[in-house]
């Protein structure tokens, strides 16, 4: 192939590329994701699997990438863009392959595993599971792999192709189980095409793939079919199907679908105006491959949940290459223009795609306020390990990297260690004053607990998700306080009752403590501010109490309101200089003819509950 015949080549790959890395990391990492980095980085990988329904090699593999790049969004789900990228690689090879055995004119030797690697850069699937810390395209690439060493040894007959194609066998089955599908669909093929020696050493090298996994499978056992997470699964159903044709075959899926028939066959055009039909064995194994494994996902599904669209994803390669040599069966300029066609539809229409919940706001909001000496839960429907990994991150002003401020996931606690999880949790909260529940479940024995041992809910941030397969739902993050009878820091003379207040230091926050004695029938406003040794003011906020999520108005009595206040540096101060501040509180109201001041019951305007000294920088 002359230079200039790369060009186009390389175009291909600078689209998938480009469609593969764009907004790569706008959306919080899921689920799925989280749990892969909880697997990959626990200290004992393989204890940790026996409990999950996967084989060990991606989340080992996971682990070894991220020691070297980070465990930043970017770095984990660059590690499903790179075999993403080499399948274009390999499908290119794979469809060169597949023309060899049809031995089809030079003329398409190129144009049609050009065709097959652009489908496959314009595959939404693979866009979409190319921006996941996940294993799929993983799958997409040693299915691919595997099936080109296997057609290379059926017509080469050599060694070095069929060592290859056990490696990817095992290798393959050793990322995911259902790759096992793809073993089944060679094997079928074996059955139905091959014959003689040719098709005993096939079925032997499957053979040897499937005991080359048996020493795992000894070790998990059954274990890991008697797991839960076998369960997050969709029964088949009109919905589903059309979920299915929409993800992989787009809504323009008659289109695909007709070019995928096309594909199985080669059209000749003769000069008078004639064509013929010609069959090729090989066909049948890209046949095999798009019907084997949905056939038997579906039976299996019967009896062991695990359908979901996404676990079809070593469809996609076959998809792409039948569409590739559909095309390539179509003369120009048809072909030209229903190239044009689909590509244009694939750049500006997305058909596989999932809102996932913004975690790492979820968990930046409870970073920014948690301080030493509280505990911060998680319970969260599907699994905590998204907001696992968020927490224990140093996100933008959080500081739960402190030994002093502990975590802890009640859904892990419950699921993993059933039989002392309901000693273990009162102990546990015992030992704190402040609790962050960050909560989105089905499960409220939490609850119990703290409303069995004294504890005030004090705040319930709501964060609401309007995506998703549920539609809208609400994630609450409540703060609890297990509070002391102590005389109150203030009252004031509108009814609102100051129980207690402190300075945050490192973010210049106060965090104070409200309850009223009488119903408010007004919006008050609470005002923190750090007067300097003259009196002055050199940083301040005011605002409506809890983050303007809790009006006076809707105060009840003798509930407790927790309140933030963030103080800002004065305009024209830019940093503290050195000296004695005082830490105080205000409430005022506003009315049309300016600010009233609601004075304590000792007659102050504002009343002083912390301190603060700045020392001389050396």
């Amino acid at each position: 192939m002359s230079n200039i015949r790369w060009i186009p080549v390389v175009l291909v790959l600078l689209l998938g590329a480009s469609s593969r890395i764009l907004h790569i990391a706008d959306q919080s990492l899921w689920v799925d994701e989280g749990y892969a980095f909880y697997h990959a980085w626990s200290p004992n990988l393989a204890a940790s699997l026996a409990r999950d329904t996967h084989p060990p090699l991606y989340f080992g593999a996971l682990r070894l990438w991220s020691q070297l790049t980070g465990h930043s969004e970017l770095a984990l789900r660059w590690f499903s863009v790179l075999p993403s990228m080499l399948s274009l690689a390999v499908i290119f090879q794979l469809a060169r392959e597949i023309l060899r055995h049809r031995r089809s004119e030079t003329r398409q030797i190129h144009s049609i595993p050009l065709l097959a690697m652009l489908m496959l850069a314009l595959a939404d699937a693979e866009n979409f599971l190319a921006q996941e810390a996940r294993h799929y395209t993983w799958l997409a690439l040693l299915v691919s792999g595997s099936m080109w060493f296997f057609l290379r040894w059926i017509r080469r007959a050599a060694r070095s192709d069929y060592g290859w194609w056990l490696l990817f066998a095992m290798v393959m089955i050793y990322t995911h189980y259902i790759t096992a599908f793809a073993g089944v669909v060679q094997g079928l093929y074996a059955l139905v095409i091959l014959r003689g020696k040719r098709q005993k050493q096939a079925l032997l090298g499957l053979v040897i793939s499937v005991i080359a996994l048996s020493p795992w499978l000894i070790f998990v056992g059954w274990q890991q079919l008697g797991n839960r997470g076998a369960n997050w699964s969709v029964s088949l159903s009109a919905a589903v199907i059309r979920d299915i044709q929409v993800k992989y075959f787009t809504e323009q899926w008659a289109l695909v679908i007709a070019l995928m028939l096309l594909g199985c066959v080669t059209v000749l055009h003769q000069s008078d105006g004639r064509f013929r039909v010609i069959c090729h064995r090989v066909s049948w194994l890209l046949v095999f491959w798009l019907t084997v494994p949905l056939a038997l996902t579906v039976l299996v599904n019967e009896f062991l949940p695990f359908l979901q669209p996404r676990r079809l994803t070593q469809w996609t390669p076959a998809i792409a290459l039948l569409v590739a040599f559909g095309l390539g069966n179509i003369r120009q300029p048809a072909r030209a223009f229903l190239v044009g066609a689909l590509l244009i539809y694939s750049v500006v229409q997305v058909d596989f795609y999932r809102v996932k919940p913004d975690w790492r706001t979820v968990a930046h909001l409870t970073a920014r306020y948690a301080v030493p000496g509280d505990l911060t839960l998680t319970d969260i429907a599907g699994g905590d390990y998204q907001m696992s990994y968020y927490l224990r991150r140093q996100l933008p002003d959080a500081r739960l990297l402190d030994a002093d401020v502990r975590y802890e996931s009640l859904k892990v606690q419950r699921d993993f260690y059933p039989q002392t999880y309901q000693a273990w949790l009162p102990q546990l909260l015992q030992a704190y004053q402040t609790v962050w529940l960050m909560h989105w479940s089905n499960d409220d024995s939490v609850f119990g607990w703290l409303d069995k041992l004294d504890f005030r809910q004090t705040a319930d941030f709501i964060y609401r998700h309007d995506g998703g397969l549920t539609g809208e739902s609400q994630m609450h993050i409540f703060r609890y306080d297990h509070l002391d009878e102590v005389e109150a820091a203030a009252r004031f003379e509108n009814g609102m009752i100051l129980r207690s207040a402190s300075l945050d230091r490192p973010d210049l926050r106060v965090d104070s403590l409200w309850q009223t004695e009488a119903r408010l029938d007004r919006d008050y406003v609470i005002s923190a501010k750090l007067l300097d040794g003259a009196g002055a003011v050199a940083a301040q906020l005011d605002s409506p109490p809890q983050l303007n999520q809790r009006p006076t108005r809707t105060w009840k009595i003798g509930e407790i309101v927790y309140s933030p206040h963030e103080m800002r540096l004065t305009a024209g101060i830019k940093a503290l200089p050195p000296g004695d501040y005082q830490v105080a509180v205000q409430v005022y109201e506003s009315q049309a003819g300016g600010l009233v001041n609601m004075r304590t019951a000792r007659g102050e305007e504002w009343v002083v509950v912390d301190s603060l000294t700045i020392g001389e920088e050396h």
